[in-house]
């Protein structure tokens, strides 16, 4: 199995290929763009501009899309080079509404089956906070 940094898009030309050759599709709050690679592997990439927001709030929305990502990855189709961008209203995205945006958005796109359920957010332990 690849490690998980290998499972990531990190240079300027992958983000560029995906962006150029792909297709997207778009919910309110986040945009996909998604290339089918040579190799048998999904690599996933985040994208969340100034328009969001401050850093501290871009790096939240960049936190919760990874997370959301984590959740859903064991049931997405391999070959693909995924882009999420994240659109100014998910500013202030609770963490279920990303899981379920992304899972809509992975559905819409194919890569994962429709009959497959949502993954559902792990127990918070007390005093947690989303």
């Amino acid at each position: 199995m690849k490690s998980k940094e290998d499972l990531r898009l990190r240079k300027n030309y992958q983000y560029q290929t995906v962006f150029k050759y792909g297709t997207s599709m778009a919910t309110r709050r986040l945009v996909l763009y998604m290339f089918a690679n040579q190799e048998n592997v999904t690599r996933a990439g985040f994208v969340v501009s100034k328009k969001v927001g401050n850093a501290v709030k871009r790096n939240r929305v960049k936190r919760l899309l990874k997370e959301s990502y984590r959740r859903l990855a064991g049931n997405i189709m391999n070959g693909y080079d995924l882009v999420f961008v994240a659109r100014p209203t998910a500013a202030n995205i609770q963490f279920s509404q990303a899981v379920e945006e992304m899972n809509r958005l992975l559905k819409k796109a194919g890569l994962i089956p429709v009959s497959h359920k949502s993954a559902k957010p792990a127990p918070q332990e007390a005093g947690e906070k989303e």
